[in-house]
């Protein structure tokens, strides 16, 4: 095979091609090397005389033809078309008369690389029509060859492997050695290299990432949206190595998602060509980025769509749970049955498969109460102390008093040894939730689910919520069962320098307070009535308004109008004081004493209550508890404490506040301590509709007395 360009001339006249190689011979030297700057070589001269002729010569070897549209055997655009469905490959340059230039052009139209008029041909301007055409025809095969190349770019499915694809079509396609493709990093805001060549690799080593500290050329591209076109780096403000082994590069923008680099170690490179198949490179590697980048989008969206789905959807079966709950709450009758009601309604939920109750006992275990569901033999391997480091999540919750959710059992194997337990018994997630009423701790719900993930869309709120409602169950329970229990416990115990708004009232007036009564209100706050005895008890409001927890304190009472020399008050609290938080713990109060040091309070308990565990939930409060005597008594009042019972239970419980504040008031005292309107005001309620409630709560009180059954409904 012959080096350099191969031409094949297809012309019927002897005239003209002899010409045409006249005039080639004066267009190269000896060698056949164009004596311009164009570096052209002409290989070898082929001649055909007809078209058919001239097509069995069209091979390979064939470069370049120079075509007449006059051929014995076929004219015009068709001799044209002819030689280019023979051969893609092969750049044409149409021969023509002065007469035909219209039709030259025309065929230049339909695909011809250059067109030439016979009359006007010179050595220098063949030269450069060959070499010209035989450049546009190679960049239209390139053109062509990116285009195909490009339907796999825009079809990629990530930013890492568009950028593979680009580099690996600028080397193939566009004959580049020196390629790199940077994208941007939104997350920490860095332009980092993705895909490059070995070439690359081979002069700078580890690519460098770029950001807003950086002046690089690369960077400069990104920010300004530019493309940098640049015959010598050394002449550039932004090349920020003077020792670089690139001399020359152009640097593509990728919209905004990164920079194409195409660079060389020659100066004036790549050519212009190569910088326009560059930038349809680049156009099409950003259309693929910005799809990729919507479809992420769109799956994200989707994904958070769905997990939003299972959100509410679990939600809303925790809601379901929580309502059957309320059900059986409230056809419960003592402790043990809530517990294990509890445990046998969530253990039959789809979401769980075990669940257990745990309270803090008297050596400070977690001692479990009741249990349902499947694999029961993890409560024997567990450590139920509290102390216990890195302990299960029941332990944290009843220490901490928080829900603690876990996901996924298996996260922190290695740290939390109850998490092999757990995945022994195919447990697979956990929530614990304290059950907490003012306060108080009733223990601990504790379920499992035997697939990860369940339990972590559900809402602390929702799982606080649930444990109140439960703990609420059990203090109402207990209460009811401290008025009605017939055998009961009598405990005399000491608080040692209590720090609840009573106490701090009592120590800072150095008075004598007796508890009187206590109202919960609706919005959550306590009316506690009480007397005081003492040099100081005038000062009691002054020393009031300087105490937090204590929103508001009338005088209900002067020494002057009690034989005892004391005075009775009225206190509405934001905090739980010693009377509240015994009564909430379910016991009845007798007495309860307040001085500058300590309180002392006698309570009754139903048999069933544990006082050990009565005194931990106060010592959790109130560390200073000491129990000073117990014993076991029968109640006297049998019939009261029924009837006492009854009237609760008939009353709403608005017309019991009513009731209860109106007695403790002293309204029903002759002469009255308080009018009705002061107790309406202190109920924040009219004086009508106190009367109303006052009504109905005597109606109902004198039906149960005299009738020994309840009133007819209202």
């Amino acid at each position: 095979m012959t080096d350099g360009v191969g031409v094949l001339l297809i012309e019927d006249n002897p005239g003209d091609v002899r010409l045409v190689e006249e005039l080639l011979d004066g267009a190269t030297d000896g060698s056949r090397t164009a004596t311009d700057e164009s570096g052209l070589r002409i290989g070898e001269l082929r001649h055909a005389d007809t078209l058919d002729e001239g097509l069995r010569a069209l091979d390979e070897t064939t470069d370049v033809v120079l075509l007449d549209l006059g051929l014995p055997d076929s004219t015009g655009i068709d001799t044209l078309e002819a030689v280019r469905d023979r051969s893609r490959a092969v750049a044409i340059v149409v021969l023509t008369g002065l007469s035909d230039e219209a039709t030259g052009a025309r065929a230049v139209q339909q695909g011809a690389q250059e067109y030439l008029v016979k009359d006007e041909l010179t050595p220098p301007l063949l030269g450069r029509a060959l070499r010209h055409a035989i450049e546009r025809k190679k960049f239209e095969r390139t053109r062509a060859a990116l285009h195909d190349a490009s339907r796999d770019v825009i079809h990629a499915e990530s930013g890492r492997e568009v950028g593979d694809l680009v580099v690996e079509t600028a080397v193939d396609v566009l004959d580049q050695q020196g390629v790199g493709v940077y994208l941007f990093d939104g997350s920490t805001n860095v332009l980092r290299p993705v895909a490059y060549t070995d070439y690359i690799e081979e002069l700078f080593g580890e690519l460098p990432s770029f950001s807003a500290d950086d002046t690089a050329i690369t960077w400069q591209a990104f920010v300004t949206g530019e493309t940098i076109t640049l015959d010598d780096v050394l002449e550039s403000e932004y090349t920020a190595r003077q020792d670089t082994p690139v001399r020359s590069g152009i640097w593509v923008p990728l919209g905004d998602h990164g920079v194409l680099a195409i660079v060389s170690e020659a100066v004036g490179q790549p050519g212009q060509q190569t910088q326009q198949l560059a930038d349809h490179l680049a156009a099409t590697a950003e259309a693929a980025l910005d799809r990729v980048e919507r479809e992420a989008a769109l799956r994200e969206s989707e994904q958070e769509l769905a997990r939003r789905n299972r959100q509410l959807e679990r939600l809303d079966r925790m809601n379901a749970l929580i309502r059957e709950i309320d059900q059986i709450l409230v056809q419960a009758t003592t402790r043990a049955a809530i517990e294990q009601a509890v445990c046998d309604r969530v253990a039959e939920d789809d979401q769980f498969v075990f669940a257990w109750i745990g309270e803090l006992a008297a050596d400070g275990t977690l001692e479990p109460r009741a249990w349902a569901g499947a694999n029961q033999g993890y409560l024997d391997t567990i450590s139920p102390s509290v102390d216990a480091a890195n302990g299960p999540p029941s332990v944290t919750a009843a220490t901490t008093d928080s829900v603690v959710v876990v996901p996924n059992v298996v996260d922190d194997l290695r740290q939390e040894p109850w998490r092999k337990t757990a995945l022994t018994e195919d447990f697979h997630s956990a929530i614990a939730i304290p059950l907490t009423y003012n306060d108080l701790s009733y223990g601990v719900l504790t379920a499992f689910a035997d697939e990860p993930g369940v339990l972590g869309t559900v809402s602390n709120d929702v799982a606080r919520e649930l444990g109140e409602t439960i703990a609420n169950a059990i203090n109402s329970v207990e209460t009811r069962q401290a008025l009605l229990a017939e055998t009961v416990v009598e405990v005399k115990l000491a608080i040692r320098e209590p720090d609840d708004p009573l106490s701090r009232l009592a120590r800072e007036t150095d008075c004598q307070l007796e508890y009187g009564g206590v109202v919960p209100q609706s919005d959550g706050t306590i009316r506690l009535f009480f007397t005081a005895r003492g040099e100081s008890a005038g000062s009691i409001e002054t020393v009031a308004d300087g105490i937090p927890g204590i929103r508001q304190l009338r005088r209900i009472s002067d020494p002057s109008a009690d034989s005892d020399g004391t005075s009775r008050f009225e206190m509405t609290v934001s905090e739980p004081t010693i009377p509240s938080s015994l009564v909430e713990c379910g016991a009845v109060a007798q007495s309860i004493e307040l001085s500058e040091s300590e309180v002392v309070a006698t309570v009754e308990l139903p048999d069933a209550v544990d006082v050990r565990t009565f005194l931990n939930r106060l010592e959790n409060t109130y560390p200073g508890t000491e129990l000073i005597a117990r014993r076991d008594t029968e109640r006297t009042d049998r019939s009261q404490r029924g009837f006492d019972g009854l009237l609760r239970e008939e009353l709403t419980d608005r017309q019991l506040e009513a009731l209860q504040t109106a007695y403790l008031s002293g309204y029903f005292e002759w002469p009255r301590e308080r009018t009705g309107e002061e107790v309406a005001e202190t109920l924040d309620i009219s004086q009508p509709t106190l009367n109303a409630h006052l009504r109905s709560a005597e109606r109902k009180l004198c039906a149960l007395l005299f009738d020994g059954a309840p009133s007819s409904p209202e």
